[in-house]
């Protein structure tokens, strides 16, 4: 294929400067590059003997005007459910009775301008239920019950989405948070044994401390140490899943053949993004920590039951490690085993960030990238779809392939959501 029909130009594009051309016909091999990773999708909730910890404003007005929110959460295996219809998405989700580790950190809502960063306290900002605000998560740490008791240090950020919920104000929640150091078997991290990891939260927060969140950490994993040759054994699930009134699908990006990436240009000739198409997987993700004690990762990919396009923007000449990034024209199109299309979702990475990272074996750096945006609406089953979806995501732009793993978390009160897509 040309550069020509790869790339989409802007007029008075320049050619991509010296050593930084596509390297054509090294799809696969890239592709073989990014597919060792150990994912670790995880449910929280805080265990009903630790009080909730805000931190108000000023003392006597306790939880009625806060500026920060302390996390003690205990940490559940996930999985989901496979529907036993004709239409092969998830029926249901479970989470497991034991924890699995824990999850402690100070979320802080941040002013629309604050730049944070890691040890950088920003200035008291009250949390407001009734609009979206931007928040960061400070001294993140999270530990798991593993043999070697391992762990990660984290830092990042996110945002709040107002909507009402059992008749009381609520705020979903996203956010992109990098690791920062491991212990453990993660040891190392960043580092030549595990170039780096993601961490992409999803979930609801009910003020002034109903908190609960679906997590996924991924990490970079090489060599394959982390992952998992057998399926981890069944878990002792919880009877009645916190948040049961909520429908997960996980879905699982690849490259669509038929429709490669294309780079997207400024006028200058600088590559400012990519023009995405990609073809969804079913993609089921497990962990064993619960069952085995070891800290491993299983996932099992399964039909293609879909498609999105989407316009991926972010500075791929910033100097920096950390890049903003963002997408328009989100559609997700889902379709059953026969390809009758069941429904689309609309969905934008409102916010998001993409991590430059050095891959062994790899000619260029590539992006660890995570995002989030809220659902907004879609068709047919869809139709009234709502929540946020999240994604983490690993994407080379030098050859141009990708592997993104997304999370919807929709709402689904009376469960016909989850009977449709059985």
């Amino acid at each position: 294929m040309s550069e020509t029909k790869a790339a989409t130009r802007l007029p008075g594009a320049r050619r991509l400067p010296c050593g930084t051309e596509p390297e054509i016909g090294k799809v696969e091999e890239m592709a073989r590059l990014l597919e060792p990773v150990a994912c670790f999708p995880m449910l929280s909730m805080r265990a009903p003997s630790v009080p909730c910890r805000t931190v108000p404003l000023l003392p006597f007005l306790r939880d009625q005007v806060m500026v920060a929110l302390e996390l003690q959460e205990s940490l559940h295996r996930f999985d989901l459910v496979p529907g036993t219809g004709g239409q092969g998405l998830a029926a249901g989700h479970q989470m497991s009775l034991a924890p699995v580790g824990s999850l402690q950190g100070r979320l802080t809502p941040i002013p629309d301008d604050f730049f944070p960063g890691p040890g950088i306290v920003p200035p008291p900002t009250v949390l407001n239920p009734y609009r979206s605000q931007r928040f960061t998560l400070l001294n993140g740490e999270l530990s798991f019950l593993d043999r070697r008791a391992s762990g990660v240090q984290v830092f990042g950020s996110g945002r709040t989405f107002p909507i009402p919920l059992g008749g009381r104000p609520a705020l979903r929640i996203g956010a992109v948070i990098d690791v920062l150091g491991g212990a453990g078997d993660l040891a190392g991290l960043p580092g030549e044994t595990f170039p780096g990891a993601t961490l992409v939260i999803n979930g609801v927060l009910r003020p002034p401390g109903d908190l609960f969140l679906h997590l996924l950490l991924r990490v970079v994993d090489p060599s394959g140490r982390l992952t998992s040759g057998s399926p981890p054994l069944p878990m002792a699930p919880w009877p009645e899943p916190p948040d049961s009134r909520t429908a997960y699908v996980n879905l699982l990006g690849e490259v669509d053949p038929q429709r490669p990436v294309r780079l997207l240009f400024d006028p200058a000739g600088r590559p400012i993004g990519a023009q995405l198409f990609e073809r969804l997987r079913l993609a089921r993700v497990t962990d064993g920590i619960e069952s085995s004690g070891r800290l491993c990762s299983r996932m099992e990919r399964g039909a293609i039951v879909g498609s999105v396009s989407s316009m991926l923007y972010f500075d791929v000449t910033s100097p920096g490690r950390v890049i903003p990034a963002q997408t328009t024209g989100g559609v997700f199109t889902l379709h059953d085993p026969e390809g009758r299309t069941l429904g689309s979702l609309f969905a934008n990475m409102v916010e998001g960030r993409a991590f430059r990272t050095a891959l062994p074996g790899a000619a260029h750096p590539v992006y660890r990238l995570g995002g989030f945006g809220p659902v907004k609406g879609g068709t047919g089953c869809l139709a009234d779809a709502s929540g946020l979806m999240s994604v983490n995501a690993l994407i080379s732009l030098f050859p141009r392939t990708l592997s993104n793993l997304y999370t919807f978390r929709l709402a689904d009160p009376d469960g016909a959501l989850r009977k449709s897509l059985a």
